[in-house]
């Protein structure tokens, strides 16, 4: 496993110097798959009556959010602090054993994945407003995919006009990153979807 590891890194560093693979979006999928763990293995610690390795994976997610709190943009600060103090409040819980049920934990999860999703949408347009294509395709990739993930946490379904905004707005994060052909309006609406349907789902997976 050891020797296999050092193979990936090697080859992921070969392909970062040759640039067929962007640094950032290595760094952004690197991090993603670290809270991937931690929110999986949460789940199944708890299920297994964990509960002291299930707090500990549920801080770690919440000292991740808290990071990404520090960098965010000033429109995203807010909802990724929230998280880290959400996940914060869930750990101590569920180290004491007052959580009873697994919904508290998913839902918790989800809302998390949707302020990162939030998150990644504005700097998107950021990125978009400087003339950084690539990155801004990268950043609107990665917001739908938290979103998705937002939606599997909770256990809820995109409705059909949802999903539609998705597939279009990850075909347009494709020809952003590939610099292919795009209309200027039609990057801006891809942008402004995206962020109508992250706000109409976070009203549905609100814990107020």
């Amino acid at each position: 496993m050891y020797r296999l590891n050092r193979v990936i890194v090697m080859v992921v560093f070969a392909l970062i110097v040759s640039g067929i693979m962007p640094c950032t979006a290595f760094a952004a999928s690197e991090s993603l798959y670290s809270i991937d763990q931690s929110f999986q293995k949460a789940k199944k610690d708890y299920l297994q009556k964990n509960m002291k390795s299930a707090a500990e994976q549920i801080q770690k997610s919440a000292s991740y959010m808290k990071g990404e709190a520090v960098k965010a943009s000033d429109k995203g600060k807010g909802a990724l602090t929230a998280s880290a103090e959400e996940l914060e409040k869930l750990a101590d819980d569920v180290k004491i054993g007052a959580v009873k049920s697994r919904k508290r934990i998913e839902e918790t999860f989800a809302r998390a994945y949707l302020a990162l999703a939030s998150e990644s949408r504005i700097k998107s347009t950021e990125s978009w407003a400087k003339k950084e294509t690539v990155k801004a395709g990268e950043l609107l990739d990665s917001a739908i995919k938290n979103l998705e993930k937002s939606f599997a946490w909770s256990g809820q379904k995109a409705e059909k006009g949802t999903k539609e905004v998705m597939k279009k707005t990850k075909d347009m994060s494709i020809k952003l990153k590939e610099k292919g052909t795009f209309a200027e309006e039609e990057v801006v609406k891809r942008l402004q979807e995206a962020e109508n349907e992250i706000k109409k789902f976070g009203k549905r997976i609100s814990p107020e």
